[in-house]
């Protein structure tokens, strides 16, 4: 990968230098301003996936000047510096792999504080948890731009007790309105399209409420075929623009509330409302609908959004009339509840937030909602009535500005921290490390943040830090930074991956650290969330007593897999990284592929074993200018030959032929052609796997398992020298053609020939499965020769 890195830095030197030489916003002559022209370069990259998507993701009605803007801003502000570090693409290859091996490393040793930290902590104990909650100090030193992670807010967190009802309610709750928040996005309006219930199409429009007709329920779509048979779809506006989410209002007759579920982000349009994260100061709509909105902010794209759902819900006033407070009314004690999923769920707070005042008993749901929703003071006076919950290493509710300026740090620091050369700490990086080896692996390959020389790189990254914390303070103020809303509950994975199972946790809503892994965009999907949510509550239901201490503590430590990263492996397939090592993946596969070799050879050939005639030759008269001596009979498993040697040029030839159809086939021969069927069948799918391990790593049940059927392997080609037991190789050679045969002989005992191939074979088969079943131990021999070198050259270096 060095050579395609190589060429890929030159192109983007050769572009960086035309970009200086060449003006382009005068060269365009559009656009007068630079936000602009961000924006609109922006919009195009939004128009290119949208034809690349054959309009299926919508993005017509998006209007890259004034939408993209705060984009533009973000973009532009987060480039924008003078420092220039010549980093090249292999650079930037190394730091992330190593940076995701020390974020590995750092939450595996918190994940071992938490395990000492519980065993000394009764888990009925609440209090510390409630008072984070309560907590309203907006200029707390989690909020000023270090460029660190605060790790110790990452451990402030307790687990939900199935014994503490407050807890299982929320959980119960979660389940049920996570299938609500998964219905929305396709289930739903399919549902009506197949039922012409909705006009419009999938941004049309359904409406069977009639304001003060309580019999127009009984005309409702009902949701019986997704589970919920009490559960009625009274309204649905699936109109989808920039300005507009797609949302529902249903009626569970069951749980007595009045659900309004809004949709995440599926089109171009909703993500043009993702990137409108800019604070805006709720004092206006505060006034309006009736609370204090002076100092507090949230997210623009999401608060356009909530006031057009707020004012088509006003508009058309299902929800004052279903709970208007009438003695005639069957719904007037049913309760107001929102949720949603992604941006669903940042609106889902923030429509929550508008409808407090008028009613004081709504309640909010909001599933991995992103992380710049509200600002603290606002999320902290939310902990009530919004409940927010993240699974996982889910990025969206750690997409921050400040997460975003650690990650680019962390990041550059990495290429300062690394002591060795480069080619050194490539290699190192894709070679697969074991939980408990990652912090030696770590400290030969890295500096520690204390003991970085003082380089000119690391000087301009001093230098850039410093500038960024002014800048960034500046451009976003403390009292303006926006969090996930609400109670946090993180829902955290412990286990392996064939029993995938999560732990709920209490958690501080400072998601602070973006994780480098795989998971961080799985674990935002609401299907898995609509699946792990019902789980947990049925687990908590099952279990008659809170886990204990010493429980809760193991699965702690297992859970520190969700805070970024598998703890168990790598990425399952890196190219030619040999996660067994460079011998015991290499020489196994090596001696596999020269036995398929040979087995295929042998069990093709005619020659395999031969018969000779001891006396009296025949002569083959058939051709009269000369004439042939039949030598003798040579035997495959399929064919046979005839071997002659013919007087005048005193040579031997073997013509091959299939057996005849008269000819009958004993049980050796049988048994033969049995054996080396089974010998390849079974030998060379283990041959593609082996040639994979130098790709993959096997567990160590699967290489105990491929060794032992590689001995069975070995066996059977040995087996298949049962055929010198068969008539033809001890009686008459009955495959022989009799107009061959003008005379009696007397015919020698069956012998090897190039039969030697299927004992090669055999041996070879058998030298897998030894190499195989000790590919451990080589694996460690090599590492430790591979480390004792990397210590000798980094000692060299230092000198």
């Amino acid at each position: 990968l060095m050579w395609p890195c190589a060429i890929m830095n030159q192109i983007g030197h050769a572009i960086a230098l035309q970009g200086r030489q060449i003006s382009l916003f005068r060269r365009l002559g559009q656009l007068e301003d630079e936000e602009g022209y961000c924006a609109q370069c922006i919009g195009c990259c939004i128009q290119c996936i949208r034809c690349l998507s054959c309009n299926q993701l919508g993005g017509g009605n998006i209007k890259a000047k004034t939408d993209l803007t705060d984009a533009a801003i973000a973009f532009m502000n987060f480039m924008n510096s003078e420092v220039n570090f010549d980093i090249v693409l292999s650079d930037i290859y190394v730091a992330f792999k190593l940076l995701d091996r020390k974020q590995r490393e750092v939450r595996y040793k918190l994940s071992k504080q938490a395990r000492m930290d519980k065993k000394q902590t009764d888990k009925c104990e609440m209090g510390e948890g409630e008072d984070e909650s309560n907590n309203n100090n907006t200029s707390s030193p989690i909020d000023a731009v270090n460029f660190s992670v605060n790790y110790a807010d990452i451990l402030n967190r307790r687990v939900l007790s199935a014994n503490d009802e407050t807890d299982m309610h929320l959980l119960r709750q979660g389940a049920l309105y996570s299938q609500y928040a998964q219905g929305i996005y396709e289930l739903y309006p399919r549902a009506l399209l197949q039922a012409g219930l909705l006009d419009g199409g999938w941004d049309g429009l359904y409406s069977p409420w009639k304001p003060g007709d309580q019999h127009s329920l009984l005309s409702t779509f009902r949701l019986t075929e997704f589970g919920f048979p009490s559960t009625a779809l009274v309204y649905a506006n699936f109109t989808n623009k920039v300005i507009a989410t797609p949302y529902c209002i249903l009626l569970d007759e069951i749980e007595r509330t009045l659900v309004v579920v809004i949709r995440g982000s599926v089109t171009l349009e909703d993500l043009v409302t993702d990137l409108q994260w800019s604070a805006i100061e709720l004092n206006r709509v505060g006034e309006r609908v009736g609370f204090d909105g002076r100092g507090k902010y949230g997210h623009r794209g999401m608060l356009t959004n909530s006031k057009w759902i707020y004012n088509d819900i006003h508009r058309r006033k299902i929800v004052f009339d279903v709970l208007r407070d009438d003695r005639s009314n069957p719904h007037r004690d049913y309760n107001l509840v929102i949720t949603g999923h992604s941006l669903g769920g940042g609106c889902a707070a923030m429509l929550a937030i508008m409808f407090k005042p008028m009613y004081p008993n709504v309640k909010c749901y909001a599933f991995c909602p992103p992380g710049c929703t509200v600002s603290m003071n606002l999320a902290t006076e939310c902990d009530d009535f919004i409940t927010s919950f993240v699974v996982g290493n889910d990025i969206i509710p750690r997409m921050r500005g400040e997460n975003i300026e650690m990650l680019r740090y962390d990041f550059l620091e990495m290429l300062a921290r690394i002591k060795v050369s480069k080619i050194t700490a490539f290699r190192d990086s894709r070679y697969p490390c074991r939980n408990k080896d990652l912090e030696v692996r770590n400290k030969r390959i890295l500096y520690a943040r204390d003991d970085i020389p003082i380089t000119e790189y690391y000087q301009k990254l001093v230098s850039f830090r410093q500038n960024r914390e002014l800048v960034f303070d500046q451009l976003s103020p403390v009292d303006t930074r926006l969090q996930v809303p609400g109670r946090l509950i993180h829902l955290i994975r412990f286990g392996d991956d064939a029993n995938n199972r999560y732990l709920p946790y209490y958690k501080s809503r400072m998601l602070r650290e973006i994780h480098v892994c795989l998971d961080s965009m799985k674990d935002h999907s609401i299907k898995n969330l609509s699946v792990v949510l019902p789980k947990i509550v049925s687990e908590y239901e099952n279990s008659s007593t809170t886990v204990s201490n010493d429980d809760v503590d193991d699965i702690s430590v297992q859970s520190e897999n969700s805070f970024g990263g598998d703890f168990t492996e790598e990425p399952w397939f890196v190219t030619f990284s040999f996660p067994h090592g460079l011998v015991a993946s290499f020489v196994p596969t090596l001696l596999a592929v020269a036995a398929v070799c040979f087995s295929v050879i042998g069990n093709n050939t005619c020659t395999l074993f031969e018969r000779k005639i001891t006396d009296r030759p025949s002569y083959n008269m058939t051709d009269l200018e000369s004439y042939e001596i039949i030598a003798g009979v040579s035997y495959g498993l399929y064919v046979y030959g005839i071997q002659y040697r013919d007087e005048v040029d005193e040579f031997y030839t073997t013509q091959c032929k299939p057996y005849p159809s008269h000819v009958v086939n004993d049980d050796y021969v049988k048994a033969a052609r049995g054996f080396s069927a089974i010998a390849l069948v079974i030998g060379f799918p283990i041959v593609l796997l082996l040639c994979l391990t130098s790709c993959m790593k096997l567990g160590g049940r699967t290489v105990r398992v491929m060794s032992t059927l590689l001995m069975l392997v070995a066996t059977c080609q040995l087996m298949i020298l049962v055929f010198l037991n068969s008539e033809r190789c001890v009686d008459n050679p009955n495959p022989v053609d009799s107009s061959y045969l003008q005379s009696q002989f007397v015919w020698a005992k069956c012998a090897l020939h190039t039969g030697k191939y299927v004992i090669i074979a055999s041996v070879l088969w058998s030298l897998v499965a030894v190499t195989l079943g000790f590919s451990s131990r080589l694996s460690l021999v090599e590492a430790r020769l591979r480390f004792a070198s990397m210590s000798l050259s980094s000692a060299t270096t230092t000198k």
